[in-house]
């Protein structure tokens, strides 16, 4: 009985979950920025770490992303292609790169900020103050165990 049970709440937040995922991830009928619409989930990443961590290397945005070297090259070179990053001698380890957002690549990347503010902003106004808070205490919860950036 308990295994159903368990069974049976795993299937339900698996369903739930995809629901959320694509409605967050891939609707993108309300970003106003083709550019944005036009970017990978890790694009962004890739954006957003070099946006918040500047001094990174480009070893260690490998290893947060856990991609392949050929793979982090090809995401880097196609974001300098479209002009929103660029790479650039770290100041900490001058035999290595890191990344810099371009003014270009920093509105995309605020616009895309606030596209995920709107997106939890709908999210929570399906529930009440107290479900708020018990939703965001489980989410972080749950967010912290799996870890990551």
């Amino acid at each position: 009985m308990i295994k159903n049970k368990l069974q049976s709440q795993i299937e339900a937040v698996n369903r739930a979950f995809h629901k959320v995922w694509y409605a967050v991830m891939f609707d993108r009928s309300d970003v106003k920025s083709e550019n944005i619409k036009n970017l990978s989930f890790m694009d962004m990443h890739l954006i957003g770490l070099a946006h918040e961590h500047p001094d990174y290397i480009l070893r260690e945005i490998r290893d947060i992303l856990q991609v392949p070297q050929t793979t982090l090259s090809s995401i880097v070179s196609r974001l300098e292609n479209q002009s929103y990053i660029r790479r650039v001698i770290n100041h900490r380890d001058m035999r290595s790169f890191s990344l810099e957002v371009t003014e270009k690549g920093r509105q995309m990347y605020e616009e895309h900020k606030r596209n995920d503010r709107e997106k939890a902003g709908q999210i929570l106004q399906m529930l009440d103050e107290d479900e708020r808070d018990d939703f965001i205490r489980l989410f972080e919860k749950v967010a912290n165990s799996v870890g990551g950036h």
